[in-house]
């Protein structure tokens, strides 16, 4: 399905991509970035960021008919990362994955080799301790939004949601295509203030058509 962006970005951005031949001699380095992320939690912490970045940002591309995170193999990638356990986030909240296996290690057991920030997380460790003793778990609040908003945003997931399910599956004809670089160029005009959140979200999600009904 990525291999739709190429021709996105040729029609798009005028950006013509040009295919490599794929390297065969390839290092396997990731049992060694294991073993340091295993002797200085900054190496941990680094992977793991980075695996969260690479998530979110795929999750929020703006051609999300093209870049589907329901698509994404998270054990593979786990494993390119050089995890040694895969980090709490909503992408993964209830899913299992018997392609990725954790480190028997306790990761919270290691430690950062910069003895001052190792004294610092232990000092924090033991603040959220105290704290968690201290009160009673907290409620999730939601930010107030008002009832306007909430139900535009919630009609225009729907329907990207509605539009993505139709086209899974399948690859992009040229229609979507087109409805994919008009849905990007009106994003363009919203973020340089052409036109207004309003405009953007009456077009986006088709209610001047269903006005004109």
């Amino acid at each position: 399905m990525e291999e739709s962006y190429v021709n996105f970005l040729s029609i798009n951005q005028k950006c013509p991509l040009q295919k490599m031949p794929p390297i065969s001699d390839v290092v396997d380095v990731l049992p060694k970035v294991q073993a340091m992320a295993l002797a200085d939690r900054a190496v941990f912490d680094r992977s793991m960021r980075a695996f969260v970045s690479f998530v979110q940002a795929y999750a929020k591309h703006e051609c999300s008919l093209i870049f589907r995170v329901k698509d994404l193999d998270f054990a593979l990638l786990a494993r390119g990362f050089a995890l040694l356990r895969l980090p709490k986030m909503p992408e993964l909240r209830g899913k299992s994955f018997p392609d990725f296996i954790e480190t028997s290690v306790d990761t919270e057991t290691i430690r950062y080799k910069d003895k001052n920030r190792e004294r610092q997380r232990q000092k924090t460790l033991a603040e959220r301790r105290d704290e968690d003793e201290a009160r009673p778990s907290r409620k999730n609040f939601v930010k107030n939004k008002s009832w306007s908003k909430q139900k535009s945003k919630k009609e225009r997931r729907k329907k990207m949601s509605a539009k993505r399910k139709q086209h899974e599956g399948s690859d992009i004809d040229d229609e979507d295509m087109t409805e994919l670089l008009k849905d990007t160029r009106l994003l363009k005009k919203l973020r340089k203030g052409q036109i207004s959140e309003e405009d953007f979200e009456k077009q986006i999600t088709g209610a001047d058509d269903e006005d004109d009904v």
